[in-house]
């Protein structure tokens, strides 16, 4: 199906090369194929969810097995049926063996060469108590009354000392950050109309410049590629740049390049994502941190990021065309006649978070972050919503462009994110027939991104 395969594309594009060289990790774990009415293999995977959803959440993929030489390679005694994998029988296991109970989702992953379908378990990692096991298993593959986490090695086990209880319970405290900061909000109800504030016109002439500097760089390299490349974006383009104003620690671009590496991922395409390819790892240019991904092994326009970090001045801009336009026409209609109704507050949400990242580790704090946004060629799109979960009338826009500013206190922009993204994008709403999504809305959709890691 259409809409599912667009749902699961940023999976396929992290796990297609990982199903090719496999390795387990912290937040990854592999299981063989194993007996699922067995009681013992029950509590080999309540073990394993149990520990990723204390660690804060990963993968676990079943259908691999380990070799002497401590490798992974596909298990050949694939079961019959994958029906004891799929979603509603491993919550049931939780249900059963863990407390409190807490919810896994699955994902069938096709192997790009084999083209078998391996199941993939994703654990949010949003329990608000540390979870224990709730039962133990006849053959102690699963003790009873265990708060198993992920250590080294990797494995799974109970914690061992002081330095593991904390972490644990820092990771749970942290799920409880929406409750306390509704709080705040209750506290300042006013105050979410007040968070975009006219940011300074020196700092926003700069980081206009900047962006536009960008912007006609990358037009010449997409001018550049043949008009029968699938990563050629024709039907528009969003863009976002953001500037710190602050005092500046001067990191080195090397530095920065590994933070930016290492910072968490809310999808599996997040914002500034590095490829390690010859063609698409980051180089310097001109001063600046910059990345081109057209040429990539699924090549479309929603992945033909184009994005820079300046790491002298504290820019960032980031460039990708619309999802939308690479869906399948004979369903959709034609290329630049669909907007999607979430993506704006996941795409900018994600990338204010990875700039507040990276900004942490380049300036001191306190600092203010402007941020420059910019939908273009959106006249004639129509609202949609591609995974059904909202259901909204068609309106369109007739206008072609739309571009919006702000500027925002570090921990404003952090504590109160939702707030941040709907000043941001209720302007681009408001050209859909004056529609303006309830305040509901952008606090759902950034809680849902934020649940996840990649």
């Amino acid at each position: 199906m259409v809409v599912t395969q667009m749902l699961n594309r940023d999976i396929n594009s992290r796990f297609e090369d990982w199903l090719l060289s496999p390795r387990e990790t912290l937040d990854f774990e592999v299981k063989q194929w194993l007996d699922m009415s067995d009681a013992e293999s029950q509590g080999v995977v309540a073990k394993a969810l149990i520990a990723l959803e204390n660690h804060g959440g990963g993968f676990l993929l079943f259908g691999y097995k380990e070799n002497d030489d401590k490798s992974l390679s596909p298990d050949q005694n694939r079961p019959a049926s994958l029906e004891p994998y799929l979603t509603d029988a491993l919550n049931a296991i939780v249900k059963r063996r863990a407390e409190p109970p807490f919810h896994v989702e699955v994902i069938l992953q096709r192997h790009p060469t084999s083209g078998d379908e391996y199941p993939l378990v994703r654990i949010a990692g949003t329990s608000k108590v540390p979870v224990r096991s709730d039962s133990a298993t006849p053959g102690g593959s699963l003790k009873q009354h265990v708060y198993y986490v992920r250590a080294p090695g990797p494995e799974s086990r109970g914690p061992l000392n002081a330095g593991e209880w904390d972490s644990l319970l820092r990771r749970v405290i942290m799920n409880q950050r929406e409750e306390n900061i509704s709080l705040l909000r209750a506290l300042l109800p006013t105050f979410a109309t007040g968070v975009a504030s006219q940011a300074p016109p020196t700092e926003a002439d700069t980081l206009h410049a900047f962006a536009e500097k960008a912007k006609l760089k990358w037009n010449a390299l997409n001018d550049a590629l043949d008009a029968s490349n699938q990563s050629k974006i024709t039907h528009g383009t969003f863009s976002f740049a953001a500037r710190i104003v602050g005092t500046s620690r001067n990191l080195d671009p090397r530095r920065i390049l590994e933070i930016n590496e290492s910072a968490r991922r809310y999808t599996g395409w997040p914002a500034l994502v590095t490829l390690n390819h010859e063609k698409t790892r980051p180089r310097l240019v001109d001063g600046c941190i910059e990345a081109w991904l057209a040429d990539i092994s699924n090549p479309g326009v929603g992945y033909a990021d184009f994005w820079r970090i300046d790491p002298k001045n504290g820019n960032f801009f980031l460039l990708r065309g619309y999802h939308e336009d690479s869906l399948d026409p004979s369903r959709f209609g034609k290329p630049g006649t669909l907007f999607e109704l979430t993506l704006p507050v996941w795409r900018l949400g994600e990338f204010l978070l990875r700039v507040l990242d990276l900004a942490d580790a380049m300036y001191d704090q306190p600092y203010e972050v402007l941020v420059e946004c910019e939908w273009d060629c959106i006249a004639g799109r129509h609202l949609f919503s591609h995974n059904y979960r909202r259901h909204i009338p068609p309106y369109k826009s007739a206008e072609s462009t739309v571009r919006t500013t702000g500027s925002f206190p570090q921990n404003v922009l952090r504590e109160l994110l939702p707030e941040a993204v709907k000043a941001l994008t209720k302007p681009l709403y408001e050209h859909f027939e004056f529609f303006v999504p309830p305040d509901s809305f952008f606090a759902e959709e950034l809680s849902e991104m934020t649940k996840n890691r990649f």
